[in-house]
């Protein structure tokens, strides 16, 4: 039996000597046999690229197994003869087959099973963990389906109608390309997706039908990993308020849909710094992505109105800012000070309304509604304008927490 796994060795020896390992997992084969002479002893084989000879472990010399973490898809094997750790990273449904035959080598029961003896194992090129790969048409697809070691995965301009599900397999999978199909929708589950970073789904149909089902982007695992999310031509009219749970977040493209408004959480996505939304049809920005140190910002091709002489607008008063309610007042508190909370803490509604909060222009989180449309000029906040040749002042919904900021804003 082959394994196509990510390994580091570690030797013993050198940590004695106060040697450190370099830590780098390398792409390799782990590969399992029986002796010629003797039916009843087996070994294992280390192929990789750096040695492509291989080392040979027998399993008489194994002292102890590590699977504390075998439904995370890692192991550590422990010999006495060589000193070697074998640190070892894979799929976790591929680990547990190989794991299970290797406990019946050692324990005897691999009598009956068909094990390849020394003369006959061989370790080609094809037999190394695929990392990356890409499919420009339909017949490319791999008869025995997608690697589980990849982690790059292009696969578009395939006009693809349905996401395939054969990619929530993937858990090492960082960089998935779809962009050029004509995907729908995609299943929640995609949220779980352990170590995605980039995500390309431009010239796709998410919004055609005008509802869209986010739960596959606000999940519980791919928030916290990724980093560029590109949904440029995909008919999108609106954007989930939680989009602020992309913590991580540094590239945000939105090229070419039919969005007339961007939520005020925005500017929540502190990581923010590439943020692309031209040829859709805003009139105004929040306030929020005042507080975002972006790079770049490309607005151009939208419906900003661009008045030499604006009219006047009615003034929030004091008597927008009374006493609220207990709800809003708590709200602020937790808000403010960053406390934590979740669905089994306290009710679905309470976490909707602190998800949905807006942002203060001096960054304070408001749950409060009141807000003013007052022009800014981008080239004031931002490194980089990509906008109109006519100017690059434009109207900016401007939340307030107090009266103070409020003051603030008419003195400008």
């Amino acid at each position: 039996m082959k394994l196509q796994c990510r390994i580091e060795v570690v030797n013993r020896t050198h940590m004695s000597l106060n040697i450190r390992s370099n830590g780098k997992y390398l792409n390799s084969t782990l590969a399992l046999g029986k002796e010629t002479k003797s039916e009843n002893e087996y070994f294992i084989l280390h192929f990789s690229n750096a040695n492509k000879l291989g080392t040979k472990y027998r399993l008489n010399f194994m002292k102890q197994v590590f699977s504390k973490y075998l439904n995370e898809g890692k192991v550590t094997i422990r010999f006495e003869e060589p000193p070697h750790d074998l640190c070892i990273k894979c799929e976790a449904i591929q680990l547990k087959c190989f794991m299970k035959l290797l406990k019946q080598c050692v324990t005897g029961e691999a009598k009956n099973l068909r094990i390849s003896t020394l003369a006959n194992i061989s370790v080609t090129s094809k037999d190394n963990a695929p990392s990356k790969l890409v499919i420009r048409d339909r017949s490319e697809f791999p008869s025995k389906g997608l690697p589980r070691t990849l982690e790059t995965l292009t696969l578009a301009g395939l006009k693809l109608c349905n996401f395939r599900r054969d990619i929530l397999l993937l858990s090492q999978l960082s960089v998935l390309d779809l962009s050029s199909n004509e995907i729908e929708k995609m299943p929640p589950e995609f949220g779980r997706m352990p170590n995605l970073s980039e995500l390309y789904l431009a010239n796709n149909q998410l919004g055609l039908k005008g509802e869209v089902d986010w739960r596959w982007l606000l999940g519980p695992q791919l928030p916290n990993t990724l980093k560029l999310l590109d949904l440029s031509c995909n008919e999108l009219k609106y954007l989930p308020k939680s989009m602020w749970k992309l913590q991580r977040l540094v590239t945000l493209k939105l090229d070419n849909n039919k969005l007339s408004q961007l939520p005020a959480t925005l500017g929540r996505v502190a990581t923010l710094r590439y943020f692309t939304v031209s040829q859709n049809v805003l009139t105004s920005l929040p306030c929020s992505l005042m507080q975002c140190h972006l790079e770049q910002l490309d607005i151009s091709s939208n419906k900003f109105i661009y008045d030499t002489f604006p009219n006047k607008q009615n003034i929030p008063t004091l008597k927008n800012f009374c006493m609220g309610s207990l709800v809003n007042i708590a709200s602020k508190v937790v808000l403010k000070y960053r406390l934590f909370y979740d669905r089994k803490t306290i009710p679905w509604t309470l976490v909707e309304f602190l998800d949905n909060a807006n942002m203060c222009i001096c960054g304070t989180p408001v749950v409060d509604t009141v807000f003013v449309k007052k022009e800014f000029d981008l080239k004031d906040y931002f490194r980089i304008v990509v906008c109109d040749a006519r100017s690059s002042r434009v109207d900016f919904e401007c939340y307030f927490c107090s009266p103070v900021c409020l003051r603030k804003l008419c003195r400008t």
